[in-house]
């Protein structure tokens, strides 16, 4: 009897092996489908965690300063992450000497010009003694509420100084006391304008002989007004230097950059009748007393309750 040609051979049962290889290869597909999902959902993605992107910090001296006063703040924020390139020590024209309302209108070039080289539609400004006041006189009456994210204002003269013998330099007689018609006009109405859109932080030390007395440095309604106090806090010259001012401008910085996700109120756990109370169903049909078994299928396996 002839043995039957390849074409004629009996198939086993269950389909070639092409076709096997086929179910198999979709089983597999749908497994590697599954997994993938599952990882998705446990494994966080890069992107999640990448590093925030810093507004840019504009930093800026007090009268008669160089910005290279600033160059330490500078160094200490680029070695805490920020990238040199959202980083600018600037001053106006005059060094913080003239009319500082003229002062303002330069800083918001300087804004503009730092917003258009970042791609950024906000700026930090970390400012000092004099330049507070520009800062604030920007924020309130020349638009800068909305390019500005937040200002930090270190031993500025809000409400003037005792040590006011600088008044040979025309910003000096603007803050030479708490009444000049230029802080008078700076404060009315609220000292930290447009508050709702730009964070306010302020700090001063007990050794501030310069904004005198130390407390001229406080706005009223800041987001927050730190005291730096003891026998080693920083004097006038070296607060904008200061490892630990600088440490609480930072952390007030990013905890507005990245503000905490809100936490999710904690769940009630099912109460479970007194024994002998009803245990309604919404079917009507367990009215009676408990205890009852009832038996759930979940993912393929069966759980009584």
């Amino acid at each position: 009897m002839p043995h039957p040609t390849p074409i004629e051979a009996p198939r086993p049962p269950g389909g070639t092996g092409r076709a096997r290889r086929g179910a198999l290869a979709a089983t597999l597909s749908v497994v590697a489908a599954a997994l993938a999902a599952v990882t998705a959902l446990v494994i966080p993605s890069t992107s999640a965690t990448a590093a925030p992107v810093h507004d840019p910090v504009i930093m800026i001296p007090g009268m008669t300063g160089d910005p290279g006063f600033m160059v330490p703040m500078q160094t200490n924020l680029r070695s805490n992450g920020w990238p040199a390139d959202r980083l600018f020590t600037w001053t106006d024209s005059s060094r913080m000497t003239q009319d500082l309302a003229v002062a303002a209108r330069e800083l918001g070039a300087k804004v503009d010009q730092v917003r258009s080289q970042t791609g950024a539609s906000r700026v930090v400004l970390a400012t000092w003694s004099a330049s507070t006041l520009a800062a604030r006189y920007y924020i309130k009456n020349l638009g800068g509420a909305d390019k500005v994210s937040q200002y930090i204002g270190f031993a500025g003269p809000q409400h003037g100084t005792t040590n006011n013998g600088c008044q040979q330099y025309a910003s000096c007689q603007q803050f030479a006391s708490p009444n000049t018609p230029f802080l008078r006009d700076l404060n009315a109405g609220t000292e930290v304008p447009h508050s709702d859109k730009v964070a306010y932080m302020t700090v001063r030390s007990v050794n501030d002989t310069n904004a005198a007395p130390y407390d001229t440095a406080k706005l009223e309604g800041a987001h927050l007004n730190h005291l730096m106090s003891g026998p080693m806090a920083p004097t006038h010259f070296t607060i904008i230097s200061n490892t630990t001012a600088l440490a609480e401008m930072r952390r007030f910085i990013t905890e507005r950059e990245n503000p905490a996700p809100p936490t999710t109120p904690p769940t009630t756990p099912p109460t479970t009748p007194p024994p002998g109370t009803g245990c309604p169903s919404v079917n009507k049909n367990w009215a009676g007393p408990g205890p009852f078994a009832v038996t759930v299928q979940a993912a393929g396996t069966a759980h009584t309750v």
